[in-house]
């Protein structure tokens, strides 16, 4: 004989809130539905769920939350899972140097403990952003003052800014430990892959997922990854240029004593930068792209690096050990013309800029690479282009 079922046990609630969730937002029910649930005391209340896709439960909550707020928590929880927040919140989680030194005020560890909350927030902000109807106190862009429709690493950056989050806004927080995997990696990007492409099949989807699932079925090679592999491209290239040295002698005169070979030598390619510091360009963008061109470079076994500043005209070289000590000069009307033929002696050309300049007739012999800032100005045919975002709320010029 089959028991009664128990609609107030806590098994059934979860299954309540599950279904009025899938009910809620349909694009979303094959997630909902591998789910995990995890029943414990310990658990926060607000239905925190790990990165093997368990959601863990505290009885109390579930026995005292109406149904269609923990239905909310549920899709709350699948957004930090479909957009993969455990790891994007990696960098969050590495310790920093503490910049006050033993004694001060703040102690050790505060740095990182800030890093993780501030994450925390931001995470929130971007999976509420699609969310309506949630409880008072769940954190959302417009309770925080910044702008709907921006990823968790922006919100964190613009939390910097703020001073003092509401004291009545609480994150989900996290669970008290992490369950089994009940799902592969393979077999959890097989369950996005396939939420995403259900969304792109449907029509009434919140923006936020929509981008999310355009995202993911067609995601975009990071700018800095292609520029890395493109420069080191052109090194490689122009390394294999190899010329005869008599630095190191060649083994073969071992066999002719009285004569000395020189040998094949692989050198070292010379690498120029031409920036543009006409009035068009932004030097935060200018900034941003030099500290990653240096990463880049360094990691290249390059110890300096030839910078050539150029407006209309092209300024002396610098010869800089790090971005950082680039003085950035100019200001006036573009053309980089000038500054092709300052670096007329490098094996590799990278150019900063925003394309607004009329290029060489010629091809350089040097490999050039362009990094364009924004969506508008062309490279040319004989360039290798990356294309670099403008970081948001930068306009044209800073």
């Amino acid at each position: 004989m089959n028991r009664p079922v128990d609609p107030e046990s806590p098994e059934q609630r979860f299954a309540a809130a599950r279904t009025w969730a899938a009910g809620r937002a349909p694009y979303l029910a094959s997630a909902l539905f591998a789910l995990t649930p995890l029943i414990h005391d310990t658990a926060p209340p607000r239905l925190p769920a790990d990165e093997h896709w368990n959601v863990h439960l505290n009885p109390a909550t579930l026995r005292d939350t109406p149904v269609p707020e923990l239905g909310w928590w549920l899709l709350h929880q699948v957004g930090h899972l479909l957009r993969d927040h455990h790891a994007r919140a990696e960098r969050y989680r590495r310790p920093t140097p503490d910049p006050h030194p033993a004694g001060e005020a703040e102690a050790p560890g505060h740095a990182e403990a800030g890093k993780r909350a501030r994450w925390d927030r931001a995470a929130d902000a971007e999976v509420n952003d699609d969310l309506e109807g949630g409880p008072a106190d769940a954190i959302t862009p417009d309770a925080l003052g910044l702008p709907d429709g921006l990823l968790a690493e922006r919100y964190a950056e613009l939390l910097d800014l703020i001073d003092d989050v509401p004291s009545h806004l609480l994150t989900c927080g996290r669970p008290p430990f992490t369950g089994p995997g009940t799902m592969t990696a393979l077999e959890r990007d097989l369950l996005a892959r396939a939420v995403a492409a259900g969304i792109e099949a449907r029509g009434d989807v919140p923006g936020g997922w929509r981008r999310w699932a355009e995202a993911r079925l067609r995601p975009e090679v990071d700018w800095r990854t292609r520029l890395a592999a493109v420069v080191k491209r052109g090194s490689a290239e122009a390394a294999g240029r190899v010329d005869y040295s008599y630095r190191r002698p060649s083994r073969r005169a071992a066999a002719v004593p009285a004569i000395i070979l020189p040998a094949l030598v692989r050198p070292l390619p010379r690498i120029a930068v031409v920036i543009d510091t006409s009035g068009s360009v932004g030097r935060t963008e200018l900034a941003q792209a030099l500290g990653e061109l240096d990463g880049v470079l360094h990691a290249a076994g390059h110890r300096r690096i030839d910078v050539i500043c150029c407006d209309s005209e092209a300024y002396p070289v610098q010869r800089v050990r790090a971005a950082a000590e680039v003085e950035l000069v100019g200001g006036g009307g573009t053309d980089l013309r000038p500054g092709f033929v300052a670096a007329g002696g490098a094996d590799v050309v990278i150019v900063l800029t925003d394309g607004d300049t009329p290029w060489p007739e010629r091809r350089p012999r040097a490999y050039v690479v362009v990094c364009l800032f924004g969506e508008g100005g062309t490279a040319p045919s004989w360039a290798h282009p990356v294309r670099v975002p403008r970081p948001a709320g930068v306009g044209s010029a800073t």
